[in-house]
């Protein structure tokens, strides 16, 4: 399996595979991100959805990587850098999907690590991330170090229509300067 960052320039060149990505993730409740919708406008909608992240990656405010077994794409995740002065220290993971036959080999967990490790190249030292109260992904976040912090009513549409509950998660990578001094004395 080989992880791969994509750029704005080389996005177009995995836009197919990622909508398909996208759309098994919504037919197997991976995620919410779209309504069912009939087959091909579903397909435009994702591939519409990833096209419009280009100018988000040129400008480096949003890094994505996809995992490639035998020129398949089988998985995707997203890091969102936050932009805001008082947010130099977090990141947001957005979509991590591994298509359904290709669970359990270990790719969300190596997508992860990549992404956690570019995090803490760009100084961010907080993730976090939204979930589907109840899903499988909770489980799969808990495993990895993150933290429960609550739950969001009516959070996400999802794929059958209805809002649901989001769950909110965090992993610190390190710690600040200022909890080193205070565990110092």
């Amino acid at each position: 399996m080989n992880i791969v960052q994509l750029t704005a320039e080389t996005l177009p060149l995995y836009r197919q595979a990622l909508a398909a990505l996208m759309i098994d993730a919504v037919k197997n409740n991976i995620t919410s991100a779209f309504q069912h919708s009939p087959g091909m406008q579903q397909y435009r909608d994702a591939e519409r959805y990833f096209h419009s992240l280009r100018n988000q990656m040129a400008r480096h405010e949003l890094l994505l990587w996809i995992a490639v077994i035998d020129s398949v794409v089988v998985g995707s995740v997203q890091l969102n850098i936050c932009q805001r002065p008082d947010g130099q220290n977090r990141a947001e993971v957005l979509q991590l999907l591994v298509h359904s036959s290709a669970q359990r080999e270990g790719i969300g967990r190596r997508l992860m690590q990549t992404l956690e490790h570019k995090a803490e190249s760009y100084q961010r030292g907080l993730l976090y991330l939204d979930v589907i109260a109840g899903s499988a992904a909770e489980n799969f976040y808990r495993a990895h170090g993150y933290h429960y912090l609550g739950e969001l009513p009516d959070y996400a549409l999802c794929a059958d229509g209805h809002p649901h509950p989001g769950a909110i998660y965090y992993k610190r990578l390190r710690t600040s300067p200022a909890e080193n001094v205070a565990t110092s004395y």
